[in-house]
């Protein structure tokens, strides 16, 4: 962490902000089984309920993916519950125009991320949504859009930034072009770049062979999935509850990470976000 809280008293613990963020996604699932809504664990929150049976001890949030439509409905009927939870707001990028984000996110405003490299815009604990999408029937066409998305979704991270960093980019190829994809992205600004992912996603996710996020690619290609993958769920053990995840989840998980029951090095067993949380 390369910044401090000016109040340490405020300041949660990691453990803390993962009870929070459980309590956010126990409303997500009672939400989406009231109204039919499919879902999965993903990520490193579906690595750390079948590795840890819970969180991956270092872990500092949660992450789900919605189907395209689920996503949608998702979106629409969260404002019914709206009024009885008066603490907990939806961000996407259509209800709050300071967020930077296309993916959507669900957080508590008791509390309040710190990032530092980020402008404020009301986040507080929170849970990601991923919503996936159609990428086409052959491989050719899911790669070709898959590498549309991460060029547009890279250039709107980089338009949210306070300053330019090389951050946790590795390869010299692309520390060499990210000062000049900064510059360019600052010029043109985020809602070009999030009008143009709304352009390039939304193909039909249950007609197509292969499905992905196109609107933040993180996982290189192999975060292009087989739609056959998500068909079925079935109910995972996560910190003493049970939530959905993809019946198949050991293909997926390996498409992932590969050995993914191997622990990594000490070293890397840190949380992966630059913020830290406090209380309001």
């Amino acid at each position: 962490m390369k910044f401090k809280s000016n109040d340490e008293n405020k300041r949660l613990t990691l453990r803390e902000t993962q009870k929070i963020s459980l309590e956010i996604l126990k409303l997500i699932a009672s939400i989406c089984e009231q109204n039919n809504i499919r879902y999965y664990l993903m990520f490193g929150t579906l690595l750390g309920a079948i590795r840890h049976k819970g969180f991956i001890p270092w872990d500092d949030d949660i992450d789900i993916m919605m189907p395209r439509p689920d996503y949608d409905k998702f979106c629409v009927s969260f404002k019914e519950y709206e009024s009885k939870h008066p603490h907990i707001r939806l961000f996407n990028s259509e209800n709050c125009l300071e967020y930077p984000y296309m993916i959507a996110r669900v957080s508590d405003d008791r509390y309040k991320i710190v990032m530092d490299n980020e402008k404020p815009y009301g986040m507080g604990v929170f849970v990601d949504i991923y919503p996936y999408d159609g990428m086409g029937d052959t491989w050719k066409e899911a790669v070709s859009g898959w590498r549309k998305g991460v060029v547009l979704s890279s250039l709107c991270f980089q338009s949210t930034r306070k300053y330019f960093e090389i951050g946790h980019t590795k390869s010299f190829f692309m520390k060499s072009v990210k000062l000049p994809f900064y510059i360019l992205s600052k010029a043109i600004g985020k809602g070009f770049f999030q009008k143009q992912l709304r352009r390039v996603s939304r193909k039909p996710y249950d007609k197509t062979k292969y499905i992905g996020n196109l609107i933040w690619g993180t996982y290189d290609e192999v975060e292009i999935y087989d739609r056959e993958l998500f068909k079925e769920s079935v109910y995972i053990d996560f910190e003493g509850n049970k939530f959905k995840g993809p019946k198949r989840f050991d293909e997926i998980l390996r498409q992932l990470y590969g050995d993914y029951m191997k622990l990594p090095s000490e070293k890397e067993r840190i949380p992966h976000h630059d913020y830290y949380v406090e209380k309001v």
